[in-house]
């Protein structure tokens, strides 16, 4: 019997549990908007099932200006389904805390991925993550401080903060769900399925 509904793969990378939250955010989202997804957290066996995925969402955390290195290795190896499919890039990141860092256009981490990846998502965003200063290891703690103080951001080791727009999110889930549904080609394969 065929589906009736595309289904994304969200993927998610997170270090201390914001990039989680993010994706499944967008997946209650995109479940509201009539789009079905599959969850995984990102490791060196993820991939999308031809069968059952018409898009892919990404949405990994940036850990001391790095992605986890498992990205560049599920891009390499499913380019060629990418390209031909619906994508998102959400990067998380503490310094789009504020909005002028929040352009994937002048997001530094950003850039520089897909620039060493050569992927070109179908969209690119940048959601702020979170500040939780008590639940990191004291070597996480004292690294965060010190990018915080170079970027004249909170450095007391008490401060929780939430920067993540949730509207951005709701409205970013919405906006993706839109795109697959109405991407060339997601109409055909949920009837061969």
């Amino acid at each position: 019997m065929p589906k009736d509904k595309p289904c994304v793969l969200v993927i998610h990378s997170s270090r201390f549990g914001q990039s989680t939250k993010i994706a499944q955010a967008i997946v209650d989202e995109m479940a509201a908007c009539g789009v079905d997804s599959d969850l995984q957290a990102l490791s060196v066996t993820t991939a999308p099932d031809p069968q059952r995925h018409d898009a892919v969402a990404l949405v990994i955390s940036v850990r001391y200006g790095h992605f986890d290195a498992n990205a560049a290795k599920f891009l390499a190896a499913h380019r060629a389904w990418l390209d031909a499919h619906p994508s998102l890039l959400v990067t998380v990141s503490l310094t789009a805390r504020t909005e002028a860092k929040r352009d994937p256009a002048v997001h530094s981490y950003t850039k520089k991925f897909l620039e060493e990846t050569t992927w070109v998502p179908t969209h690119t965003e940048v959601v702020a993550g979170m500040l939780d200063y008590p639940s990191y290891k004291i070597w996480d703690r004292l690294a965060i401080q010190l990018i915080m103080t170079m970027t004249k951001g909170p450095t007391d080791p008490k401060t929780v903060i939430e920067y993540t727009d949730w509207d951005r999110v709701k409205e970013l889930a919405d906006e993706f769900a839109k795109l697959v549904k109405d991407a060339p080609g997601v109409s055909e394969n949920l009837n061969r399925r």
